[in-house]
């Protein structure tokens, strides 16, 4: 059930990757803060999707992981640890393949997703997706407890990497290979292959 919930997930993102990214000139400071109404001079609003990706978008978020963590370190434990693990283990691959990536992200002007190198510069951060990881990782965990929510919780993380690239913060491709990673990591963790805290959750 799981296999074929990932490969379902694969095809999803990988039928996305030919779309372009939304706003994808629109500067950082813009694309994550509040919607604006539109100015004097008759600028239209945002789309009523791009409203609802600024909000999805914050489920792959550390906040959300803080949370989920502690929701469960309190409700059922070994979960709670579970989820602690993968999120810090998605965090861990996702940073360091930021950096030795060193990808433009949509919004920075005429690099088109540009691979530099080793980068400190956030805005050459792009790939992979750490959102996408993040919530593809907790999702992961969750289904291996909880099968019968693996559709919804797996539809979730497919919406946060959908706004990642709605947002212009992403190209498509981040966002795949965030997935793939929040998926091995979230196996492994979910396997007890991959235990980076040990807990007290006895």
């Amino acid at each position: 059930m799981s296999k074929a919930i990932a490969l379902a997930v694969a095809a999803l993102m990988v039928g996305i990757s030919c779309r372009a990214p939304a706003a994808a000139a629109v500067p950082l400071a813009q694309v994550a803060g509040p919607a604006v109404a539109p100015a004097a001079g008759g600028s239209m609003p945002e789309s009523g999707w791009t409203s609802i990706a600024r909000v999805i978008t914050h489920l792959g978020g550390a906040g959300a992981s803080f949370a989920l963590g502690a929701a469960f370190l309190a409700y059922d434990p070994p979960v709670g640890e579970m989820l602690v693990n993968a999120t810090a283990g998605a965090a861990g691959v996702v940073e360091a393949l930021k950096i030795g990536f060193g990808r433009a992200r949509p919004y920075v002007p005429g690099e088109n997703g540009r691979f530099t190198g080793p980068n400190l510069s956030p805005d050459y951060h792009s790939m992979p997706s750490g959102h996408t990881a993040n919530a593809f990782a907790m999702a992961t965990v969750l289904s291996h407890r909880y099968p019968d929510w693996s559709p919804i919780l797996y539809g979730l993380a497919v919406a946060v990497g959908l706004s990642r690239v709605e947002l212009g913060v992403h190209w498509p491709s981040d966002v795949v290979a965030g997935a793939g990673i929040g998926l091995w990591v979230g196996t492994w963790v979910a396997e007890g292959r991959l235990r980076l805290f040990a807990l007290d959750t006895e």
